[in-house]
């Protein structure tokens, strides 16, 4: 019972969803009616500029590192990076938003880099040096992803249960970004700076 509230509350952190709170502030409406519809750090950025897609950015952060520094330890170890993927969850489909978050990518670097900041190097500098590469957030967002999750499987993660944890969360990245995916293969998709 312990164990499913301390996951439920990963999930409620998770989804205080800063692109929709900075958008009420404002825009005074839903950033979810303007640009792709998402509740993210680019669709906040493009839509309301950079200090407010900041600051979303440093809130979608901030409760990833706030789920793995309070909640995780009063875990198993065992099962401790469950807590990632529930935050995750709560970002990506906060129920009070009729389930439309946003693709969990800052709440996955707030969480992942709270217990591994050194691998947040290496996966900060490949999104990075990919995504200005190709022009494409969505593809450099998906190069942290993995680096970070193939890190944390094979270096951090010590059990099955964590092994799937980590797994799943990198899975729902690249199903979050599936209209990303498919813009790219048809040529359609935003760069930046475009």
């Amino acid at each position: 019972m312990k164990t499913i509230l301390l996951l439920l509350l990963c999930y409620l952190i998770g989804s205080i969803s800063g692109a929709y709170i900075i958008g009420k502030w404002h825009l005074h409406a839903d950033i979810r009616d303007y640009g792709s519809g998402n509740a993210g750090t680019t669709n906040a950025i493009r839509v309301m500029g950079k200090k407010p897609g900041y600051l979303t950015f440093a809130i979608d952060v901030a409760k990833g590192m706030v789920a793995m520094l309070l909640i995780a330890p009063m875990l198993d170890e065992s099962i401790r990076l469950l807590a990632c993927l529930f935050v995750v969850l709560g970002h990506d489909f906060p129920f009070y938003l009729k389930f439309r978050g946003g693709k969990g990518i800052a709440t996955t670097l707030g969480a992942l880099g709270a217990l591994r900041p050194l691998f947040l190097v290496p996966s900060i500098l490949a999104g990075y040096l990919v995504g200005m590469k190709t022009r494409y957030v969505s593809v450099g967002s998906l190069t942290f992803i993995t680096i970070m999750s193939l890190l944390m499987f094979f270096f951090y993660a010590d059990s099955a249960a964590n092994r799937w944890a980590i797994a799943l969360v990198w899975i729902l990245g690249f199903i979050r970004h599936k209209d990303n995916v498919k813009r790219l293969r048809e040529g359609t998709e935003n760069k930046m700076g475009g």
